[in-house]
């Protein structure tokens, strides 16, 4: 494909994609728990409320892993919409710790109707959920949570994406955002290009392909398992969520670096449901998870901005060095990225998939929505 000017706005990246502050960090746990607490009480059900859906008693098992954070804030505010409007009827019992599966297991625990509903990260399963890595490509022009979550809703309705998550008897119910990726790490700080070389990192989607080419040497584990390998140097650094990952991990108690303002672009995954326990809800439920997607996002995106104000404060009281993009890593990245994509669509194209459409979608799908705002 002949990249033309229509695909160059990526590269030349939005002031809003930008965060141009000192760098925000996750608080200490009970300024988290606060936070939390606090963001969920505007969406709370009332005890005396009456029901405004009648239905049966419902219980849906959702397995997470970690602990509750920003990344799960969106299931918890849909959790919570759904009790509010059911009077409880329409519970989501949220199984933390990855009690119930490991991450890289969710989509097989949905095929097998081990539990009613999961968070699926396709990185984690790239040969198994293709189509779906489309979404997970470094520097998608996907600059805020609200333009994210109009390009997911549209993807996901491709035929392609239907077929992909009916094959493990599935069906995405909302996306689980996520803010721009940054990395931390711990040891010499990389201030130069060629500081890189040899960095091992924690990265998986587009942003491994970004690693490489300036160097670094990526490879993708569960996220339960990389405060231990960050511990003990079998990565030096993690590409991840910035800011709240670094803190609801704990890795930025290891760390002494990090890098600053790199937007490295996101990474999507799904709250998804078993399909037949989708199938068997009574119409006004399935109508009611579809009307309760965009406050669960409101209420995630709040928890964000509460708790991305507290994570200024923890990382600079921790002293972490801040490596801003130099002109010569800015240029290997944005050198790095077409091909990456290029090779996205070859390789899904040749898996039987419309590589190129999925990806035209996408950049579209992101221009309108930024048109929008």
């Amino acid at each position: 494909m002949l990249w033309g000017e229509r695909y160059r706005f990526v590269i030349k990246r939005e002031e809003t994609m930008k965060h141009d502050k000192p760098i925000r960090t996750l608080a200490v746990a009970a300024a988290l728990s606060t936070v939390l607490t606090a963001t969920s009480a505007l969406i709370a059900p009332s005890a005396a409320q009456a029901a405004e859906v009648d239905g049966p008693k419902v219980k849906w098992l959702v397995s997470l892993w970690g602990a509750r954070r920003g990344f799960t804030e969106g299931v918890e505010g849909l959790k919570a919409e759904l009790a509010a409007k059911t009077d409880g009827n329409f519970e989501l019992d949220l199984q933390y710790g990855g009690v119930l599966s490991d991450p890289k297991e969710n989509i097989d625990g949905l095929q097998l109707g081990a539990f009613e509903a999961a968070a699926v990260c396709p990185f984690y399963h790239p040969d198994k959920t293709p189509a779906s890595m489309g979404l997970s490509q470094a520097f998608l022009p996907l600059p805020t949570f609200e333009v994210q979550y109009k390009v997911y809703g549209e993807y996901l309705k491709h035929p392609a994406l239907v077929a992909e998550w009916d094959k493990w008897n599935a069906t995405p119910i909302m996306s689980t955002l996520m803010p721009n990726y940054e990395i931390m790490g711990k040891g010499d700080a990389p201030a130069s290009l060629a500081d890189w070389d040899g960095v091992r990192v924690n990265a998986s989607g587009g942003h491994a392909a970004l690693m490489d080419a300036i160097g670094a040497v990526p490879s993708t584990m569960p996220a339960p398992d990389l405060y231990n390998s960050l511990e003990r140097g079998v990565v030096d650094g993690i590409v991840y969520p910035y800011t709240y990952a670094f803190v609801a991990y704990r890795f930025h108690e290891l760390s002494n670096w990090v890098t600053d303002a790199w937007n490295l672009g996101t990474i999507q995954c799904s709250l998804a449901a078993n399909k037949d326990a989708y199938d068997a809800l009574p119409d006004q439920y399935k109508q009611l998870l579809a009307d309760s997607v965009i406050p669960a996002y409101a209420h995630q995106i709040a928890a964000y901005a509460e708790i991305d104000a507290a994570n200024e404060k923890e990382f600079e009281a921790r002293g972490l060095t801040r490596i801003p993009l130099t002109d010569d890593v800015k240029a290997a990245l944005e050198a790095a990225v077409q091909p990456s994509w290029q090779k996205w669509i070859d390789d899904t194209t040749a898996k039987g998939l419309p590589g190129q459409e999925l990806f035209d979608m996408i950049l579209s799908e992101a221009e309108k929505a930024r048109a929008d705002q």
